[in-house]
Parts: structure tokens; C-alpha cells; sequence
């Protein structure tokens, strides 16, 4: 009785620890946001590290849910119903990872509260409101419908694991997941036509970006959910199902991003304005180090190995190089040609160079603090495990 009050007080004792660490971790963002806000100026690359952040972390949270999809639509359940003890964590994954896509790109405006004229604004004396022929205004309002169809879809869960009626409404279950599922994709189509109908930036032009963005978040978002969910894989019994899962997604989905990215590439070959951008691209290390070895073909091995070993260290470290490189990889498509639109525009008027700026870095690394505070605080509040 002593070794069970005792191993009690220590699980509480940690759980108020980790709950003050997340308040601390949400101070700590929210002084930085706040300072990086204070201290914004322009840069020469106005789609700067805000930018390529926001993408990222909205791919991995939209490439979270489509993953998640295996299950609620589709209804793998896993060789012994493995995947039921981890999909309530993989939505709360899904639903929390939008948040730093959010707070960077708010901060990214002149004045966050500048966003409502997406919706609302005047235009010569006239109110008008939303805007159907605007790429920004759905990318705004697929955001929304994003998060609020995860809620549902979370609580609809966590409910359902105590109510017998409510479990045993499958097509309620179902519709749901469906309604997550094509938001999901709409929402990646839009992005990528959001930057598929910059013109003026050649290197993005094509409807190659639909799918290029697809394909990545699916990568992405298997490889964040892997990282996140492998905490609690030893407690819930799932080591070898999430090392055999998430290692057979990563060896679906890289070939894929890498057969679209090479097209990509060549494409813009046979393309002289496009191929501006591509060049500094491809002649830079990081296309071959990040982009190509650590990206692609490096995790691609070992999340086969980690498949057909049941190896969770291996899914892992596949899962790490793939989160890593997956932002080098949106932080070069976004940032080069940019570079490249510049210069042929300045002509002989000077080189560009592009560093992310101090207040650019703060608003990033507060808006990660704050991410990883919630995602803590939802382990630590609400009921994600059997």
C-alpha cells in the first residue's frame, strides 16, 4: 500500500511539474512573439521565415490528418486493434501542429488583426465580404473548417469511450472522418494553388504544387506523428505496430515526393524563368545534403529496415531526418526563388543574399515554444489514451 501511494505521489508530483513547465514553455513564446512583433521591419524577401514556417507546419498537421485518415476512413485498425489505443494522440497531434502555422503567419502581417479584412473590408465606399474569387480568403476559411472538424472528430472520440450509444454511431463516426478527410485535401489543393498562380515567381507557376504539397505533408506529417506518438508506444504496447506503420507510410510516401520533385526539377529545365529559380536551388549543398540524401534517400532505408525489422529506433531516427530536412526543403522552394525573382529584376544592380532576421527567428521560436506546451498540456488534460 506504501508502494502504491508513494508511486502515486510521484506520478502527480510529475504531472504538476510537466504542467508548470508548459506554462512556463507559453510565457517564455509569448515574450518572444511579443518582442519579434515590437521589433518587425522589412525585409529585401517579403516571404521570409514566417512563411516558409507557416507552410510547414500546416503541411505537417494537414499530412498528420491524412494519415489519420488510414484509420477513421478507411478503417485500418492495426493486426490487434493497435491503432484504437493511439488515434485520439494522432488527431490531438493534427489539431495542435496548426497552431504555430497560425501565430507565425498573423505575426507575419502588419497587424495581425488585419487578418478579418480577408472576410470584411471596404472597397470604394462598398462593404464587401467574402471573397469566393480569392485564394486567401479559402485558404483562411479551409483553415478554419480544418480545426473545427478535428474538435469534433477529438471529442466525438473521447466521448464515444464512454458512451456505448454514441460508439455505436458508426455513421456519425464516419461522417466525420469523411468531412476531415476532404477538407484536408481541398485545403492542400488550394495551397498549392495559392502559390501555383504566382506568375510573377516562375519557379511556382504549375499544378505541379497541388500535388507537391500533398505528397510532402503526408511525409512530414507521419514522420511529426511518429516522433510525438513514440512517447507513449512502451506504456501502450504499440512499439513494433508504430515502428512497422509509420515505417511503411514513409516508404509510400518519399518515392512519391521524390518522383514528383524530380519532375519538378525538370520541368523547370525547359523553362528559362523558372529554371532561374531551380538553379539556385539545385546548385546549392543543401539540395543534395538536406533535400535529396537526408529527405529522401537516407530515411526511405531506414524506414525499411524499421518495417521489416519491427525496429522502432530506426522508424525514429527516419521519422527525425525527415521532420529536419522537410523544413530545408520548404524553406529552399520558397526562399529561391524569391531570390531569383529579385536579382533578374535589380539586374546588374547587386547580389541578394537572404538570412532570416532576429525578429523573424523570435517569432518562429515562440511560436514552437508555445506548440509544444499544448501539445503537453493535452497529454496532461484530456483523456488521449485508453
Amino acid at each position: 500500500v506504501r508502494v502504491g501511494i508513494l508511486r502515486g505521489a510521484m506520478r502527480g508530483g510529475m504531472r504538476w511539474g510537466l504542467a508548470g513547465l508548459a506554462v512556463v514553455l507559453i510565457a517564455a513564446g509569448a515574450v518572444l512573439i511579443w518582442q519579434g512583433v515590437v521589433n518587425k521591419h522589412a525585409e529585401i524577401v517579403p516571404w521570409g521565415l514566417l512563411v516558409p514556417g507557416y507552410v510547414y507546419f500546416a503541411l505537417m498537421a494537414t499530412g498528420s490528418s491524412i494519415v489519420n485518415s488510414i484509420y477513421t476512413v478507411f478503417g485500418y485498425r492495426g493486426p490487434n486493434g493497435e491503432y484504437e489505443k493511439i488515434i485520439k494522440l494522432g488527431v490531438w497531434f493534427s489539431l495542435i501542429t496548426i497552431v504555430p502555422a497560425w501565430i507565425m503567419i498573423l505575426m507575419d502581417l502588419k497587424s495581425p488583426l488585419s487578418a478579418v479584412n480577408i472576410f470584411v473590408h471596404s472597397q470604394g465606399g462598398l462593404s464587401l465580404f467574402f471573397q469566393y474569387r480569392s485564394g486567401i480568403t479559402w485558404m483562411a476559411t479551409l483553415y478554419m473548417l480544418f480545426a473545427l472538424a478535428l474538435l469534433v472528430e477529438l471529442v466525438y472520440f473521447i466521448r464515444s469511450e464512454v458512451d456505448e450509444r454514441l460508439r455505436a454511431m458508426k455513421s456519425a463516426e464516419q461522417a466525420i472522418a469523411i468531412a476531415v478527410l476532404v477538407v484536408t485535401v481541398v485545403l492542400h489543393s488550394n495551397l498549392g494553388q495559392v502559390f501555383g498562380n504566382v506568375a510573377a515567381v516562375p519557379a511556382w507557376y504549375g499544378p505541379h504544387m497541388a500535388l507537391y504539397f500533398i505528397a510532402s505533408a503526408i511525409a512530414i506529417g507521419a514522420a511529426g506523428q511518429a516522433l510525438f506518438i513514440s512517447a507513449f508506444a512502451g506504456s501502450l504496447g504499440v512499439k513494433d505496430f508504430v515502428a512497422r506503420y509509420y515505417g511503411r507510410v514513409l516508404m509510400i510516401a518519399l518515392p512519391v515526393l521524390a518522383f514528383i520533385k524530380g519532375w519538378m526539377v525538370i520541368s523547370s529545365w525547359y523553362n528559362p524563368a523558372a529554371w532561374e529559380g531551380y538553379k539556385l536551388i539545385v546548385s546549392s549543398p543543401n539540395f543534395y545534403i538536406f533535400e535529396i540524401g537526408l529527405l529522401l534517400a537516407v530515411p526511405f532505408a531506414l524506414a525499411t529496415l524499421a518495417y521489416y525489422r519491427k525496429n522502432l529506433p530506426l522508424a525514429l531516427a527516419a521519422a527525425a531526418l525527415v521532420v529536419l530536412a522537410g523544413f530545408v526543403d520548404k524553406y529552399d522552394l520558397i526562399i529561391d526563388p524569391q531570390i531569383a525573382f529579385i536579382q533578374s529584376y535589380l539586374g546588374e544592380a547587386g547580389h541578394v543574399h537572404y538570412a532570416p532576421a532576429e525578429f523573424e527567428i523570435m517569432i518562429s521560436t515562440g511560436a514552437v515554444l508555445v506548440y509544444i506546451a499544448l501539445l503537453l498540456l493535452g497529454v496532461l488534460l484530456l483523456p488521449l489514451k485508453p
